[in-house]
């Protein structure tokens, strides 16, 4: 790809090319693509989404804000649903309808009726009581960590923590937890994915999650599940059977890759300011404003997913038309200069910080609060756990990608020995 500025649009999203096209693979690998993005213009501008469609592609702050919170944008394309669009980019004919029932793709009551459902079950009081056991996971995972000469901090912590919380809110057997895990690996691809490993992915999971709910039917526990099959029990028009698989499963995938990728890029970008990690080894206090600033400057969630105008409406000195699809970047607009002071500095202590990490509007983030507890607890207890850690490869190898979450995260437990010169 060249490396050009955005361009300003003319009569349509389709009606010129830019840099941000995602059914372009370079885009998604290029580590230069997404810096780019970050740092540079911020107008209104025409773009591709991955499967070749034209989009209107929105990074300011101001601008995504309004995006997020308009009430004329809708998650449902014309002729209301997103089938076509799913079967262009590989998912299964007999899956897709179970895709296009999630919380993600639903709009107005709908949505609002299955989003009430979980609200209260995820609420941020709620969240606060779960933190003793997110402490425990953590540090029986790092006991685990101890052992290991230069552990892979995704594959022996981030992912595990992450996958081992939400499987245990929602009640998934311990013994499906490591296949869950493989197959929200495999979801997590859903922007361009393999259809070989993807469709057993979604119906093995399928599967499973309707084999849980038969099981909290039968006998009731303590868990998210049981509680969503009592609703759908006392009133099957507020929950459907579909519906509640697909709830299910959009919750592990969420509560999962968000707080994997928050963890792991919590900890490299820690590792790349000493003196910010510095701060907060020495105040661990500081954590929860620390792990917000966090999410502001990785992005642990790079974009939202596209919203369809059902009328004209203005953003950002463009029109979107009805029709009209329009994508925002969350990782742009929360480095947008007129809304933060030093928007590339990381300050774990930045006091004005209305970030836009987890969405905003009728879809902000029902794991937000998890989320975050997540990341305060496993960053706290890593480094009172091993305060010398380190990384034990380059850090431009494992950086990540603009779209690609980080594949490994080597680290030394504590400082590689030095060899002294031998004197005679």
């Amino acid at each position: 790809m060249t490396e050009t500025s955005a361009p300003e649009p003319s009569t349509g999203p389709g009606a010129q090319t830019t840099e941000f096209d995602l059914s372009d693979p370079a885009f998604i690998t290029d580590p230069a693509a997404g810096e780019r993005w970050l740092s540079g213009p911020r107008p209104v501008c025409p773009g591709k989404f991955a499967d070749g469609s034209p989009i209107w592609v929105a990074t300011g702050y101001q601008d995504v804000r309004k995006v997020l919170s308009e009430p004329t944008l809708r998650s449902r394309p014309p002729g209301d649903s997103h089938r076509e669009s799913m079967l262009s980019r590989g998912i299964p004919e007999d899956i897709v309808d179970m895709f296009d029932s999630t919380l993600l793709t639903m709009d107005g009551e709908d949505h609002m009726r299955v989003r009430r459902l979980v609200t209260r079950a995820l609420s941020a009081r709620r969240m606060q009581t779960l933190t003793p056991a997110i402490n425990r996971v953590a540090h029986r995972l790092l006991d685990d960590l101890a052992a290991k000469p230069e552990p892979d901090l995704i594959a022996d912590y981030a992912h595990p923590l992450a996958i081992i919380v939400i499987c245990e809110l929602l009640g998934v057997d311990e013994g499906y937890r490591e296949q869950w895990r493989e197959w929200s690996e495999t979801l997590a691809a859903a922007l361009r994915p393999n259809p070989e490993q993807f469709a057993p992915a979604v119906r093995g999971m399928a599967r499973v999650t309707r084999e849980l709910i038969e099981a909290r039917q039968a006998e009731p526990r303590d868990d998210l599940i049981s509680e969503l099959v009592q609703i759908h029990e006392q009133d099957s028009e507020r929950l459907t059977d579909d519906e509640l698989v697909a709830l299910a499963m959009v919750l592990v995938q969420a509560g999962h890759e968000t707080v994997r990728n928050l963890i792991a890029l919590g900890v490299f970008t820690l590792l790349q300011h000493p003196d910010q990690l510095k701060q907060l080894k020495d105040d661990p206090s500081i954590a929860a404003r620390a792990v917000v600033e966090l999410v502001r400057h990785t992005a642990p969630v790079k974009h939202t997913f596209r919203r369809f105008a059902t009328e004209p409406v203005e953003i950002g000195g463009v029109t979107v038309q009805p029709g009209e699809a329009i994508q925002v970047v969350l990782a742009a607009a929360n480095r947008d200069p007129e809304e933060f002071d030093r928007p590339e500095a990381l300050d774990l202590t930045r006091e004005h910080n209305p970030h836009l990490g987890f969405g905003r509007g009728a879809h902000y983030c029902l794991g937000a609060s998890l989320a975050l507890i997540e990341g305060e607890v496993a960053l706290n207890a890593l480094f009172e756990r091993f305060p010398d850690l380190e990384l034990a490869a380059d850090p431009a190898e494992i950086a990540p990608r603009y779209l690609l979450s980080m594949q490994r995260l080597p680290v030394r437990l504590s400082p590689a020995p030095t060899t002294c010169p031998v004197t005679g």
